[in-house]
């Protein structure tokens, strides 16, 4: 894993109210965000999470995060962001303490933290980390054996402990989480009301973990979690009184047909070359049923994490492909992301680079670049 150090960025809050430093650690004042709109975004760069104003292209604030810190969980609601980390006594090396991490949106300022058990997965992506019920963050563990930690944020207590070996993520459902399991289904954990497991269910058979797995990566849909394999083949799952219900597959990159044309009767050109791939791969807008994915040219499965030349959107509705968005010659990119409102902006994440690139979501129009923030994860924050 590399560890990066970032330097400190200077930033001007022209427009915020000066708030007053509870920190003795923190030289200077804390200063108000403004409430943010659904254009408003998370960069999780390094040991730093970037609040984004996308209609401004401005970072309007940052959170201070472990290195072990993959991603955040917003709680809007509640005026609350949270993270996890895993701290260690001599910075690299001692004892460690793991705790999730409670940030006031107002100020991004950290105001509590509860401990869990240190065994949480400093890698990945948003999927480690879950809000389930608008009260438990589920934490993903793995030491090798795979868990998930239970905290109480109303109350700020730590829970349990569960168990859930072979499986990964924690994609809230109603008062649950969903997980994929390497036995080719996806699992579900209820909670009761303390936070305590209720009951788990698993789905049927959908794929094969040898043959055609599914990235562990999923992304939130209006009614559950959208899935989809290495080889572009797309789930929807849901919750249907206690069942994991998934939906029948279709193909981002179905196999070329002679002589085919598109709905304006322009010619097809041929495309079964190209595969989904990069480290934040796909992403959905509920508004418009719109999914768009990071494709390269050429390779196997083995190239699943690499980026991304061209953008590719489709209609989840219809299954089929509206646009295909060539970046510039020399761009490549590792991570896409849509926000959720219904002018959906379309966020760029590109390969070695610390410019992040803001898209229209409808068009794939370019609107602007947000400068030195770093390349990492970018998260709705509604």
């Amino acid at each position: 894993m590399m560890l990066r150090n970032l330097a400190a960025v200077a930033l001007s809050f022209s427009s915020l109210v000066a708030y007053a430093q509870q920190y003795d650690s923190v030289v200077g004042d804390v200063l108000e965000l403004e409430e943010p709109t659904p254009h408003w975004f998370a960069l999780r760069a390094g040991e730093t999470g970037y609040l984004i104003d996308g209609d401004e292209g401005t970072v309007e604030g940052t959170l201070t995060l472990s290195m072990f810190s993959p991603a955040i969980e917003p709680h809007l609601s509640e005026g609350r962001i949270y993270s996890y980390g895993s701290f260690y006594t001599r910075t690299y090396y001692g004892d460690r303490t793991d705790v999730v991490l409670i940030y006031d949106l107002d100020t991004a300022q950290p105001v509590s933290e509860v401990e869990i058990p240190p065994k949480s997965a400093g890698i990945g992506h948003s999927g480690m980390i879950g809000l389930i019920d608008d009260r438990f963050v589920g934490v993903w563990n793995i030491t090798p054996a795979m868990s998930v930690s239970i905290v109480d944020v109303e109350d700020e207590r730590f829970v349990s402990e569960i168990s859930t070996p072979g499986c990964a993520g924690v994609y809230a459902v109603e008062r649950g989480f969903l997980m994929a399991c390497g036995d080719g289904r996806v699992q579900y954990v209820s909670l009761d009301r303390r936070g305590e497991e209720a009951d788990r269910v698993r789905s049927d058979v959908f794929f094969d973990v040898m043959a055609d797995p599914v990235y562990d990566y999923a992304v939130p849909t209006a009614d559950g979690w959208l899935f989809m394999t290495l080889e572009g083949q797309v789930f929807e799952v849901t919750v249907d009184d206690g069942e994991v219900v998934v939906s029948e597959p279709w193909s981002v990159n179905p196999p070329d047909e002679e002589d085919a044309v598109d709905l304006n009767g322009v010619p097809i050109e041929p495309d079964d070359d190209w595969r989904i791939g990069g480290r934040q791969p796909f992403a959905y807008n509920a508004e418009h049923n719109l999914l768009v994915t990071l494709m390269h040219e050429g390779g196997g499965q083995e190239t699943f994490e690499d980026a991304g030349t061209e953008i590719w959107a489709f209609n989840v509705g219809t299954q089929r492909r509206g646009f295909r968005l060539e970046l510039e010659e020399g761009i490549e990119s590792d991570g896409v992301q849509l926000t959720r409102d219904a002018e959906p902006l379309l966020l760029l994440s590109p390969s070695g680079s610390d410019d992040l690139m803001i898209y229209d979501g409808l068009s794939g129009r370019h609107l602007r670049d947000v400068t030195e923030v770093g390349s990492g994860l970018i998260q709705n924050l509604d």
